[in-house]
């Protein structure tokens, strides 16, 4: 794997014999020296002001949707699902919908959807993080569509989260004529998902 450290393993001491012997405490000293060399080698690379961080794992995510999603009902909550995982470290989903972490700590979700309105008239969107099952309070965002229209949303926050924690996010519209619209794959470019979820680490509870 790229920018991972050779691993310290303990030291195999040799056996010690019955009676005191300087080539024994000699070759014992010898092996902790080198041992604790390695080490200190690897804190030095790990903890390098220079470029130390390219070698720490953090817990990571990234799902994405390659699936229109509608609303049936008007003023009513849909949670954002995916139906592919990029990235899963320590982050998983389950029910295409609920992201979970399985360590403690701070976490920054990213959501960006595509909604595509396909009436005239302006409509509302709205999007707000849902945790465990309970609506985050003030958790919300609104959006507005001006006319027949394709939109790009971003969601940017940082939530605190214990192992087993899951978030999801819900939409819900005001015209069913709004929806998290995918594109395949067409010349020039690759295909466009209706929702993309990156998730980090941020730090310790």
């Amino acid at each position: 794997m790229a920018n991972e450290l050779t691993r310290v393993e303990p030291p195999a001491l040799p056996l010690a014999p019955t009676q005191y012997e300087r080539r024994y405490q000699d070759e014992s000293n010898n092996v902790l020296r080198l041992f604790f060399n390695r080490l200190n080698r690897l804190l030095r690379n790990l903890l390098s002001t220079d470029d130390g961080g390219k070698y720490l794992y953090f817990p990571r995510g990234l799902f994405y949707s390659t699936q229109n999603q509608t609303a049936a009902v008007v003023s009513t909550g849909y949670a954002v699902t995916y139906n592919n995982t990029y990235i899963g470290n320590g982050v998983s989903i389950a029910n295409n919908s609920q992201i979970t972490v399985s360590a403690d700590g701070v976490y920054n979700f990213q959501l960006t959807v595509q909604i595509e309105q396909s009436n005239a008239s302006a409509a509302t969107l709205w999007t707000w993080i849902n945790k465990n099952g309970t609506d985050v309070p003030y958790g919300a965002q609104e959006h507005t569509v001006s006319g027949s229209a394709l939109q790009v949303v971003h969601w940017n926050f940082s939530i605190d989260l214990t192992a087993g924690d899951y978030i999801e996010m819900y939409w819900a519209v005001d015209d069913t004529a709004v929806e998290l619209h995918t594109h395949a794959a067409a010349t020039p470019h690759p295909g466009v998902p209706a929702a993309v979820m990156a998730v980090s680490f941020v730090s310790n509870l």
